[in-house]
This record gives C-alpha cells, sequence and structure tokens, in this order.
C-alpha cells in the first residue's frame, strides 16, 4: 500500500466525483515518498526498522593456535564482513528488454476473487513492485492476500458504480513524480529496468485509493497520534543497540591456495607458498600497493576492501591488526584452501542517521489508518467470493 494520508476520513466531504478527486490530491501528497526512493535507486527508507544496524557484538570466535605446519590458522577474514540492514541495489537479472523473464506458473491462476483472476505473474509483478518501493518484503502468501485485498477493493468500488481512470491515475502519478522533480517516464524507465510493469503500479494505486473512498463512505475511525506518544516511541528507536554506530575494520585479504594439500608433498608445498607469501610481504607497503606486490607470483588471490565489523572480530585478532599496522601484512597463516595473508588499511565509524520526531510520527499515523484499513477489509472479505485455486497460497 502506498503511504497512508493520516487525515480523519470524516473530512471528506461532497458529491462521490468531489471525493475521488480530493483523495488523488492527498495520495499525491504522500506517496512520493515511496516514489523518491524508487528514483534515487534505492529499494529501502521507508520504515524506520530499516536502518536497523545488524547482529549484536559476537567475540566468541577465536583466533587459532599453531599448526602442525608451522603456520598459524588463519581467520577468514570474509566471515567478519560488516552487512548493514540498509538499501541494496535492486535485482539486476532484468533482461533486455527490461522485464524479466516470466516466472514458472505465470499464467496459472492461484485465486479467484469475484470475478478477477489472481495468477502466478501477478503474484510476482506484486512482489517486485514492492521491492522496488522500499517496502516490507512479503512472503507468496503475504504478497496473494495482499492482492486479494486489493482485488476485494475494486470490486467493491464497482459495486458503489464509481471508478478511478486511467486518466486521473496518471495525473495523481504525475503529481507523485513532479514532487521530486521527476517524470512519470523516468519512474516508469526506472521500474522497467527493475522488471516491473507499469501496469502492477498502477493498479496498486487505483487500489489504495479505492481503499481511502470505502473507508470515508464506512465512516471508518483513524485515530489520531498522541504527541507524548510519538516522543516515547522516537526516545525508543533512537536508543536501540541496533542502530548505534560500529567501528569496522578495513581489510584486504591475499590467498595463495595449495593444490592437493592431503598428499605426500602437501607439506613441502605449504612451505614453498609461504616463502612466496613473505616475498609479497616484503614488497608490501601499504593496501594501495597490495596488487603491485603481489605481481609476477603465481595463482594469488587479493580481495576487494572488505568492511569487517569491529565488535565481531576476536579480541586477539583487533590486537594482532592493530600491531601490524597499516604498513605490514598479517601472516603468513594456514587457510583451508593454502596460504593467506591479511592487509589492515584503517577503521571507519558507521553511524547510522538518527529518526526524527515527523519520520516517527508519519509510521505512527500510517499504522493507525493501516489499523482503520484492516478493519474495513475484514467486512469485506466476509463478502466476497474467494476461490483458492491453489490451497498452498491459502493464508
Amino acid at each position: 500500500m502506498i503511504e497512508q494520508s493520516h487525515m480523519a476520513i470524516k473530512d471528506y466531504i461532497g458529491t462521490d466525483e468531489i471525493k475521488m478527486t480530493r483523495l488523488l490530491k492527498i495520495s499525491a501528497k504522500f506517496a512520493p515518498v515511496a516514489i523518491a526512493l524508487v528514483l534515487a535507486g534505492c529499494s529501502s527508507g521507508a520504515s524506520i526498522a530499516d536502518y536497523a544496524w545488524g547482529d549484536s557484538a559476537d567475540s566468541s570466535n577465536p583466533v587459532a593456535g599453531k599448526t602442525k605446519a608451522g603456520l598459524t590458522a588463519a581467520p577468514d577474514a570474509s566471515t567478519y564482513k560488516y552487512t548493514p540492514a540498509l538499501p541494496t541495489k535492486s535485482n539486476r537479472s532484468a533482461s533486455s528488454s527490461g522485464l524479466s523473464t516470466p516466472p514458472k506458473n505465470s499464467q496459472r491462476v492461484y485465486v479467484v476473487v469475484n470475478d478477477r483472476p489472481i495468477t502466478g505473474f501477478d503474484i510476482a509483478q506484486r512482489m517486485r513492485l514492492n521491492k522496488a518501493l522500499g517496502r516490507r518484503q512479503l512472503s507468496r502468501k503475504g504478497t496473494v492476500k495482499e492482492l486479494i485485498n486489493d482485488a476485494v477493493q475494486l470490486s467493491e468500488l464497482r459495486k458503489n458504480k464509481m471508478s478511478i481512470t486511467d486518466r486521473q491515475l496518471d495525473g495523481a502519478i504525475k503529481q507523485m513524480t513532479g514532487a521530486n522533480g521527476s517524470t512519470p517516464a523516468k519512474l516508469k524507465a526506472t521500474l522497467r529496468k527493475r522488471g516491473v510493469s507499469f501496469s502492477a503500479l498502477k493498479e496498486q494505486i487505483r487500489a489504495s485509493l479505492a481503499l481511502r473512498y470505502l473507508m470515508q463512505r464506512s465512516g471508518a475511525k483513524v485515530n489520531k497520534v498522541d504527541d507524548a506518544a510519538v516522543e516515547r516511541r522516537l526516545r525508543k528507536i533512537n536508543s536501540d543497540p541496533r542502530r548505534q554506530g560500529v567501528t569496522v575494520y578495513l581489510l584486504r585479504q591475499v590467498d595463495l591456495p595449495v593444490e592437493n594439500m592431503n598428499s605426500a608433498m602437501g607439506g613441502q608445498l605449504l612451505q614453498a607458498r609461504a616463502v612466496e607469501a613473505q616475498q609479497i610481504a616484503q614488497r608490501y607497503k601499504g593496501c594501495s600497493s597490495l596488487r603491485r606486490a603481489a605481481s609476477g607470483i603465481y595463482n594469488v588471490k587479493v580481495s576487494k576492501t572488505i568492511q569487517a565489523d569491529g565488535r565481531r572480530l576476536p579480541a586477539q585478532m583487533r590486537k594482532a591488526l592493530r600491531s601490524a599496522g597499516r604498513g605490514k601484512l598479517l601472516g603468513p597463516m594456514r587457510s583451508a584452501g593454502g596460504i593467506q595473508m591479511i592487509g589492515f588499511c584503517g577503521t571507519k565509524r558507521i553511524e547510522p542517521p538518527k529518526a526524527t520526531r515527523e519520520q516517527v510520527k508519519n509510521m505512527m499515523q500510517n499504522e493507525s489508518f493501516g489499523n482503520a484499513a484492516e478493519r474495513v477489509l475484514r467486512d469485506l472479505r466476509r463478502k466476497a467470493y474467494i476461490d483458492y485455486k491453489v490451497p498452498s497460497v491459502r493464508s
């Protein structure tokens, strides 16, 4: 569902046509948040919860002792890679036409709602749309439920002899994109690159507007958000340990693979590779010199910079890295596949953005609107004919 209005439903007055026009204008105020995220090239940010900062500290991974070959066992630096819950780039599997290859069973009918079928293609499109708009990712069952709700809303709108025309939708989308200095054509192109049909967005907006109209007609009550409650929620969010800053260690890993380590010559092969590793270490003048230091030596793999979560790195490893400093490589050490060294490129502090009062208030208003909407939808679903052709998608 697009960003929901927190205005009281009873405030909409006038004839049905006037009401619908006002709904379109109100929606244009709240939808640009999601549209802006898409145009900016990210797929998250609409929810404050999206700024959670990964797992708690874990220092239970010890650095292993000496091996029988006399080399310290190497910890895999990528094990400690820092992975914040930040926006990620969209799925790049779309074909050159912009739309992904239709999924298996795309034309299969999963559910019929009154007289409208919901196909596998509808489900796939909605899942991609939700991802593109930075919404909470739903399971297949959750997505089917969302599509059922949309079909019920549009069906009820038709019963009330009302409709939302393409022209009205185009006008609303133009307002939404215009608020972000963009155009419908640019939004359409962005969605297409992510394998999303523009009609999928239009149908979702059409259903959302239909719900607003039905809530208005039923006299649904949207509870107001108390300022004191907003302040309490804001303090709770900003004090959450998961949203505190973290220091990451910038590391580069050097691997010298050894084949047939378990053979009779395995020990000698390891020692030979260890000598080559020492040659790299002698040439090493810092992370920027790493590839040059490894040049001329057979089969050396140098990683890109790894952002290792300082909370998860064992204390012994942190101490060793700081002791080695930026001008020396840590190692050589024995790894599962041969010989390994680690370069320490420094540290970086990453701070999550603090939630603002306005963000929290909007979030709570949306929750209040969502609760009122769910009450209306429950009644509509009870009256609708819903036939699950595929029982496994039943909620």
